[in-house]
This record gives structure tokens, sequence and C-alpha cells, in this order.
């Protein structure tokens, strides 16, 4: 698989998105430089998988100021990427010539297509994604394939009944939509996945090569005549796939270049894979619920300390201990985690120099308490409730219980 990495750094706000209403609330948690969640994201994706090839665009406003420099930041990545096959541009795709172009770079049937700047690796096995991809692989039947490989939460929710709109999508007579628009077609729970039928153009999935070219190589872009001041460019820019307050791909295709959108095969795992470092509010997900993330403390210095099963917070350290009612980016009573030490992060591993465990905790009822977390991150809104299948449920706990050999569902 090929990592597609297409990020812009800046501090303004994407055009519309003030009159949208769209809102992240980090809570209790510090605002990082952008530049410093791109490396923790590029960090932790470069161990992600074993990528056949990187293409890294990382743009910078040159309004923005930043902890380093541009080319500091290209030496980061080179160091974190070391060993696989790299292209690294300051310069992000934005026009159809510049996705043309990455297409010919493409030498893999599918592509983990990253157009933002701050999604985390966050699985416990660096084993997942790979064995994710390889059984979607061998569902021969799909030409066009997307695995949903973050904002789990939402997606797993929705698996069935499809989404319901928030407060700030659509027109403002579909605003807080309590029922479903229309529930998927070919829902699908195997063992390992669930799987329907939609079309998706969110930018942090897995794509096929074969959607790609649809996506970027048929119409031509430059054929459409535009309003000078639309675009700076007086021409059309597509930097991200959802469009960024302008125009989105699926939008252009339909509406202007009159297109068919082709259906894909969604496919979305029971375990989460990456996690948007901005957390959920957007979508109506608290962070006392599915938070926002930090970059933890001594993550680049190798020096993490992990404070496990304690009831009060250690400034200083990561703190975890599933039984704490709250998280601290809600309440700052409440913990940073709430893992075991069985599933931390894979990416955090090589990274630890101390764990201080609470001697008194019973290893049980740490894992009762983060498997009641992952139930409350899967039943985060009473719209979608009624609609998820006590199948699913039992899917999803019994993949995280195969880090616990020794426990099973009763």
């Amino acid at each position: 698989m090929v990592l597609l990495f297409n990020c812009f750094l800046t501090n303004t706000t994407p055009n519309n998105w003030d009159k949208i209403n769209v809102s992240y609330d980090r809570g209790n948690l510090k605002n990082p430089n952008k530049v410093d969640i791109v490396k923790y994201a590029l960090s932790s994706t470069s161990k992600a998988y074993p990528w056949k090839r990187a293409i890294i665009n990382v743009e910078i406003d040159k309004n923005y100021k930043t902890p380093i420099t541009k080319e500091e930041l290209e030496e980061f990545v080179k160091e974190e990427f070391k060993g696989i096959e790299l292209y690294f541009s300051h310069t992000r795709n934005k026009f159809q010539e510049d996705w043309i172009k990455t297409y010919e770079l493409i030498n893999d049937d599918f592509i983990y297509y990253q157009g933002n700047h701050d999604h985390i690796f966050f699985n416990s096995s660096k084993d997942y994604l790979k064995d994710f991809l390889d059984l979607v692989k061998r569902d021969n039947n799909y030409k066009y394939k997307t695995l949903v490989v973050s904002h789990w939460c939402e997606f797993i929710r929705s698996a069935k009944c499809g989404y319901i709109y928030p407060y700030w999508v659509g027109t403002e007579s579909s605003y807080n939509q309590y029922n479903p628009t229309e529930f998927h077609k070919n829902y699908l729970e195997t063992k390992d996945y669930v799987s329907f039928d939609n079309i998706y153009f969110d930018s942090y999935n897995i794509i096929t090569k074969e959607l790609y070219k649809d996506w970027f190589l048929e119409g031509d872009w430059n054929s459409i005549s535009i309003q000078k001041g639309i675009f700076p460019s007086d021409k059309i820019e597509i930097p991200r796939t959802e469009g960024v307050g302008i125009i989105g791909l699926g939008a252009l295709k339909s509406d202007i270049l009159n297109q068919i959108n082709p259906i894909q095969k969604i496919y979305v795992p029971y375990q989460e894979i990456f996690r948007h470092f901005d957390g959920h509010f957007h979508q109506k997900i608290s962070n006392n619920i599915v938070p926002a993330l930090d970059i933890p403390i001594g993550y680049f210095e190798k020096s993490m300390k992990i404070r496990y099963g304690y009831d009060d917070y250690k400034e200083g350290w990561i703190n975890i201990n599933p039984k704490n009612p709250n998280y601290y980016a809600y309440d700052k009573s409440g913990t940073d985690y709430k893992f075991t030490l069985n599933d931390l992060p894979y990416i955090w591993k090589d990274r630890i120099v101390e764990i201080d465990i609470n001697e008194e905790i019973s290893e049980e009822e740490m894992l009762q308490y983060r498997l009641k977390s992952i139930l409350e991150s899967i039943y985060n809104d009473l719209r979608y409730n009624p609609h998820i299948e006590e199948s699913l449920k039992d899917n999803v706990l019994n993949q995280y219980l195969k880090n616990y050999p020794q426990f099973n569902l009763q």
C-alpha cells in the first residue's frame, strides 16, 4: 500500500466553516502548534503499515509561525520514514494536474489517502491495519473499495442506518435531524468488519487505485469556466476531496462535470485504527466519550512515563485509568486515557521509560471498565443507538478481547 499525505498548515479557517458552525472542543487540553501535530501524525503513521512508498506533501502557510523550519520538518520526516521510498514536497496537491502527477507515482492497488494533518495511528498492534487490508483484498467482487480507518466512533455507529445530520450540516431544515435518511444498502457483518454500499469522499480513508483514477483523472477540470475571484488561481482547486468550503470533488463531478460517482464498497473495522487529534465534538461526541488528543509528554524525546490505575492525576505523567468516570479533556479530575496496559498504542511502546502500576488494581476489573469505555464510544448518540445491532457490539468486543486471551464474553 502507498501512503499519500497531502495537507496545508495554517491558522486561517477554511472558507465558509464559520458560516456552517463547524467547531471543535479541546476542553482542558493544550493547543499545540500544527507542525508538532503533523510531526506526531506522521511519526505514528510511519509505523502503521509496511509502506511500499510514501508520498508526503506538507505545505506551510508563509504567515503561520512554526517552531521549526520547513526544511527541518522535511529532515524529521525523512528520519521517521527511513527505509521507506519517500517522495516529499513542500507544496500540496490542489490542481488536477497535481493529482495526475501523483497518480503516476502510485505503485500499488491501495492508497491510504490522508488530506489532514491531525490523524494519529492509535491501534495497539503494528499488524492490525495490514491484517484488515489483507481481508478486504480477498473480497474480489468490487472495483471501488474504501476502508474507513479514522473517525471510527462516527462510522461504527452509522454502519447500518447511515449518516444522521448533526447541527451544522445541510440546509437549515435538516439541522438536528433525528431519524436516519436512508439505511445503507447491502449491510453485512463478518467476524472482522462490517461492510455496506455508499459514496464517500472523506480524505482519511484507504481507497483503491481505481477509485483514485475515477476521482482525479476522469473529466477535465480545466475545461470549466470559473468566475474570476472564486479561486485564487481562477481555476478549479481541490486540495481535499471533501472540499474546504468552496466545492468538493463529489459536487464537482456530479453537478458540474455531469459524471456519475461510482458506488463504493465501504469496510469499517471493529477496532479503532487512527484517531482525529481534535476529537469529535463536531459530530455531537463529547470529550467525556471520545476525547480529543494531546501529544504525550516525552513522546518525541522517548521519555514517556505511564501512571496506571491511580485515582488522582499526576502532572508530567501519562495518566491511565479505565475506572475513572471522566477524561481529563472534559474534567480535570479525569484520566488521560482508558486503555489497559495490554492495548496501549503501538507507537508509544518504544518510547516509554517508566510504568508506575497501582498494586491494588484488579486486572479483570480494569478490563471490564476498558470494554465499558469502548461501548460508550459506540453508543455515543441516542439517535443512532436503536440502529446498532447487538451482533455488531459483540463483534467489536470480541476483537478487543483478542488482546486478553485469558478472558472471553460470557
